[in-house]
């Protein structure tokens, strides 16, 4: 619209020039169009030989650590560029790395952009569009610079002092005999050594002994495997409503667009996250399920590998799954032995997964609960303390977790008592 006027204006005063046969205003007319042809010229160039790169010293980070991105602006060409106006399109809650830039004739300019990660998940770093102009403000042009790539979030884990005696060995229990690749307390023989084991499992009197190196070899310790199940039901999550001031107002979940910490799916990922942490620096066997946007099956296992493996599913998961939880829990239960200790993590007071507890509790395995309350995040149902009170007679150690409940003390056993 501004060029448009801009070009009337040239015309109305050839033409008045012509009329009135004024030079003054011929020669207005051509400096007005030399103008505009300088104008398109220096907006259409201030685009052409740039780069621009983008680095991280991680492409992972955790709820609460900072993200830092490097972006790298560079003129190739021997024209200076003015005004350039970078906005980033990432994913990335609350990462805006946009700003001005102007480069001298083949210059290069750096800036950082440090984000604090407040939402878990894996998001997209760009595209960059790079807008330019002219000196009179009559041209604006845009060049899309499509060099992305990926980072994720890690939910967020706290610690925890102890959560319920739910790990003993078992009672009268067999060894699992199954070579295990972990040093544990039972070993299952000795053999000769191999290129690539370890040195803390040489045998050295055996080694004196037969004049070679003995190393031994290790077996699954006779304790429970601990499973974790993760409800991600979309019918039964509730996230704080933001559109309402004052009274705590809640939404179904699969209602709202935006994502919000204040979420209780937010609240059961990061429990199952500090659960899953917890349990494996105590050298556990842990294993996740759920279904969330997908099946998710992690058998369980132990180690710093099998957290990372779990950590990358809780990033990604949704509470987008159509399975109630009494549904799921009832199916997948076949995949655990009878010696398992079974974790509950949900937010749903559906006496359908309650009524299965029983039948867990007789076959010998040991159930703990994580409820969350529904009530705490705007949900309009009914109280918790009916499940509360069936849980209680079945004397299943329950944890109850409300929104802004500091999650280490929801957790602690030696504190969660209290709290109920």
């Amino acid at each position: 619209m501004k060029v448009f006027r801009f070009i009337l204006a040239i015309v109305l005063i050839l033409f008045a020039a012509q009329a009135i046969n004024f030079r003054l205003l011929s020669i207005l007319a051509y400096t007005l169009l030399g103008v505009l042809i300088f104008s398109l010229v220096w907006a259409k160039l201030s685009l052409r030989w740039l780069e621009i790169t983008r680095s991280s010293p991680s492409e992972r980070a955790q709820v609460g650590d900072s993200f830092e991105e490097l972006i790298t602006l560079r003129n190739t060409g021997i024209l200076p560029k003015l005004w350039l106006e970078i906005h980033d399109s990432s994913e990335l809650p609350n990462h805006y790395p946009n700003c001005v830039q102007n480069l001298h004739p083949l210059g290069i300019v750096r800036w950082k952009a440090r984000t604090l990660c407040v939402l878990r998940g894996r998001y997209r770093l760009g595209p960059i569009t790079v807008t330019a102009g002219d000196p009179f403000g009559l041209f604006r042009f845009k060049r899309e610079f499509k060099n992305t790539h990926h980072m994720t979030v890690y939910p967020a884990t706290f610690d925890i002092n102890k959560f319920e005696a739910l790990m003993g060995s078992l009672p009268g229990g067999n060894p699992i005999r199954q070579t295990s690749y972990h040093v544990t307390p039972d070993i299952s023989g000795l053999r000769e050594y191999r290129p690539g084991d370890s040195l803390n499992r040489i045998h050295w009197r055996s080694s004196a002994r037969q004049n070679k190196l003995i190393v031994k070899e290790f077996e699954f310790d006779p304790t429970v495997n601990v499973q974790i199940f993760l409800d991600m039901d979309a019918s039964v999550h509730w996230v704080v409503d933001r559109a309402n001031s004052g009274a705590v107002h809640g939404a179904k979940l699969a209602a709202v667009s935006s994502r919000s910490i204040d979420s209780t799916e937010e609240y059961a990922v990061t429990a199952a996250a500090t659960l899953v942490r917890y349990y494996l620096d105590n050298n556990r066997s842990v294993g996740l399920l759920a279904w969330g946007q997908e099946h998710t099956i992690l058998p369980p296992d132990r180690g710093i590998r099998q957290f990372w493996k779990i950590m990358e599913a809780l990033a990604i998961i949704r509470a987008q799954g159509s399975t109630e939880f009494g549904q799921f829990l009832a199916a997948e239960v076949t995949r655990t032995r009878s010696s398992d200790t079974l974790i509950l993590i949900t937010p749903s007071l559906n006496e359908s997964w309650l009524n299965l507890l029983p039948l867990l509790l007789r076959r010998g395995s040991k159930v703990a609960v994580v409820l969350l309350e529904p009530r705490t995040f705007g949900a309009q149902v009914e109280s918790s303390m009916l499940a509360v009170g069936s849980l209680a007679a079945m004397n299943v150690p329950l944890y109850l977790l409300k929104r802004g409940d500091d999650i280490a003390m929801a957790l602690n056993s030696e504190t969660a008592g209290l709290r109920r």
